[in-house]
């Protein structure tokens, strides 16, 4: 075997592994939720109270399902190449839908800006929504004792941006092409796909996708995409 098609092999063989891990991953994780939804049912037959204890350890249980689920989700997202379906869309609409679905941290402020001329772009917004919870998830979790996470819509000549500040540390040594690295990660948990995704995502489309320190500090992720002409 020569060494085009190794590298043609590695690849592949990355796809079908991933696939194969997150199936039989997934599997014993819906046994796990669907076993906790029983005992869950079981304890408040009648109403009766659920020890406090046991229904913190339950919560537990159910966290670790859902990590682990988007553990799975993202090795798929990474080694696949998503099918896009574009279609014109404003890019307002995308901060909207992120906002209203999210689940913010209490200790978490949330500042929506929209752009005064909702521009259009021709985009899979689908991928651009898993994209920014990519980024936005990032941000919240660089802020464990709180701050404040602003979404931001604004243009240029040729581009829609989409930004997503947080007020956490900001970049490690300022360095905004790390954190695209796969599995980068400055935090004790999660395997550090999301930006990577969230670039292959965009550059899927001709799009972009940046880091940098923001000005008042934190770091500042921008998605851009070409305007719809």
């Amino acid at each position: 075997m020569n060494n085009t098609d190794q590298k043609t092999e590695k690849p592949d063989l990355l796809k079908r592994m991933c696939s194969v891990a997150g199936h039989e991953i997934r599997n014993p994780l819906a046994i796990i939720s669907n076993s906790i939804y029983y005992i869950k049912t079981k304890l408040g037959a009648g109403g009766a109270a659920v020890d406090p204890k046991i229904a913190k350890h339950i919560g537990i249980i159910e966290g670790e399902v859902k990590n682990s689920n988007n553990i799975i989700e993202a090795m798929l997202a990474f080694s696949r190449v998503k099918e896009l379906n574009c279609a014109p869309a404003a890019v307002n609409s995308a901060i909207k839908d992120l906002t209203g679905a999210y689940q913010f941290p209490p200790s978490v402020t949330v500042k929506a800006v929209p752009d005064p001329a909702d521009p259009c772009v021709n985009a899979d917004m689908e991928a651009v929504a898993y994209a920014l919870r990519c980024v936005l998830d990032n941000a919240v979790q660089a802020m464990p004792e709180g701050g404040t996470v602003t979404i931001e819509a604004s243009h240029d000549a040729a581009r829609a941006l989409l930004s997503i500040t947080d007020s956490g540390p900001g970049l490690p040594g300022g360095d905004g092409e790390k954190v695209f690295e796969p599995f980068f990660t400055t935090k004790p948990r999660g395997i550090g796909l999301g930006l990577t995704i969230a670039r292959k995502f965009l550059e899927q489309q001709g799009g972009t996708a940046t880091a940098q320190n923001a000005p008042g500090g934190g770091a500042r992720v921008t998605l851009a995409l070409p305007l719809k002409p």
